[in-house]
């Protein structure tokens, strides 16, 4: 994945810029927003808690485990999608395999004289009308 370098821009009346980071998965909205939840999230869920160290360590490690469990949610959806594509595309396979065997059955010799050779290179097609003997 190419990621285009952040675009530093400046809110209107503000003095410094906010970076804005490139989209990371567009189709699940993880972006410079999705981050800023998850921190305003985590601080918040901090906030609620006394400032025991350990209170917060625990807490860090309850809402990093949620981002997890969405993040493996979402990646198992995507597996799922992805598994029937390429069941997809394997019945296409065999549907063009039968036709193609098919048809190879039906074709005259002289037709299946001018196929390619499965991993030969094709000639390239002429040029032009070859030059006039001289």
């Amino acid at each position: 994945m190419s990621a285009a370098p952040p675009e530093v821009r400046g809110p209107p009346g503000a003095a410094s810029p906010v970076i804005s980071l490139p989209t990371i998965k567009p189709d699940l909205g993880l972006n410079d927003a999705t981050l800023f939840a998850v921190y305003c999230f985590i601080k918040n869920f901090i906030g609620a808690s006394g400032t025991s160290a350990v209170a917060i360590d625990n807490k860090i490690e309850q809402a990093m485990d949620l981002v997890k469990s969405h993040l493996m949610f979402a990646v198992r959806e995507e597996v799922e999608v992805l598994k029937e594509r390429i069941a997809e595309l394997m019945e296409r396979i065999n549907q063009l395999e039968v036709e193609n065997s098919y048809l190879r059955a039906h074709a005259s010799p002289d037709t299946l004289a001018q196929l390619p050779v499965a991993g030969a290179k094709q000639p390239a097609p002429p040029q032009g009308p070859p030059p006039p003997a001289s």
